[in-house]
């Protein structure tokens, strides 16, 4: 019998864990941007992505739910979700089949939209500042910010992982407080992986939507 346990971006977490479990949901795209330097262009990209969402967010004429479509587009845009997804499941990508692959990454993108959708309304008037970033290697950059409450209570600090490609830059990863999405949703997924297979991660994965 095959344990149904917390799957990915389903653990009760305080704040500054779920920013990184849940952390897709809660990108750039519901907070304010406020550059503190010049920018490059990896820092202009995520200022981009604040600025439009914010946009949106503010807007009183728009219902939940148009808010949510629009969000949702953005996130699509901005973020390689599958290439996110290829990463979390590590090195079981290479043993599992073509219809394995296509089927978790499906229920990867639902469960990452679910997620958002259940954040939206949790948005409170957060904003975050770049503080720098730096080069990873030629294609990718670490956006470094912190996140400001308007509680007052201590900033997060939450690095954007971004990858430029031809036709422009995406988020590949999103690390708060020093934790990696992807590392640690690795780390999760393969222990699922490693006792029930594929089937019993996407059934899993399945049971959060």
């Amino acid at each position: 019998m095959k344990r149904e346990r917390p799957g990915p971006a389903g653990s009760p977490l305080p704040l500054n864990r779920r920013i990184v479990l849940a952390g897709i949901a809660t990108l750039p795209l519901a907070l304010r941007a406020k550059a503190v330097r010049a920018a490059g262009a990896s820092e202009d990209f995520i200022n981009e992505i604040g600025d439009q969402a914010l946009d949106v967010l503010r807007r009183d004429e728009l219902s939940k739910e148009e808010k949510l479509v629009v969000i949702k587009d953005l996130l699509d845009r901005y973020t390689d979700l599958d290439l996110l997804a290829k990463l979390v499941l590590g090195r079981y990508w290479r043993t599992a089949s073509a219809g394995e692959r296509d089927a978790y990454v499906q229920v990867f993108r639902e469960l990452v939209m679910k997620t958002m959708a259940d954040r939206l309304h949790e948005y409170g008037g957060e904003t975050f500042e770049i503080v720098g970033s730096r080069e990873i290697n030629d294609r990718d950059s670490l956006v470094a910010t912190n996140i400001l409450r308007p509680s007052g209570a201590p900033p997060i600090q939450v690095e954007w992982r971004v990858r430029q490609y031809d036709d422009g830059q995406r988020i590949i990863d999103v690390v708060a407080e020093g934790i990696s999405l992807v590392v640690t949703q690795r780390s999760e997924v393969g222990d699922i992986v490693a006792s029930d297979g594929m089937d019993g991660l996407i059934e899993i994965m399945r049971k959060r939507l």
